[in-house]
């Protein structure tokens, strides 16, 4: 892996940075469509950020099927690029 694990609020950060959104309104509860960055373009920029920053490759099929924010934490998780 690229870098060492993130904490919750340090990935949360990102996908805040990621979708141009405040900080606040990214929680592991908010649903994709809540987010107005997370579209089309948000999720290419999200798979290149997890290549660059972790080597984890995104595919949009598993980008297609994350539903929340919670959802991308999880992935994070499995692929050890999140502090449990």
């Amino acid at each position: 892996m690229a870098t060492k694990p993130l904490n919750e609020q340090e990935v949360l950060k990102l996908l805040a940075e990621t979708f141009a959104e405040p900080l606040e309104n990214i929680r592991p509860d908010v649903a994709r469509e809540a987010i107005a960055g997370w579209d089309s373009m948000g999720a290419l920029m999200l798979m290149a950020e997890f290549d660059e920053r972790f080597s984890i490759e995104l595919t949009a099929e598993t980008s297609k099927k994350m539903q929340c924010v919670g959802d991308v934490l999880a992935f994070l998780r499995e692929y050890g690029a999140l502090q449990n």
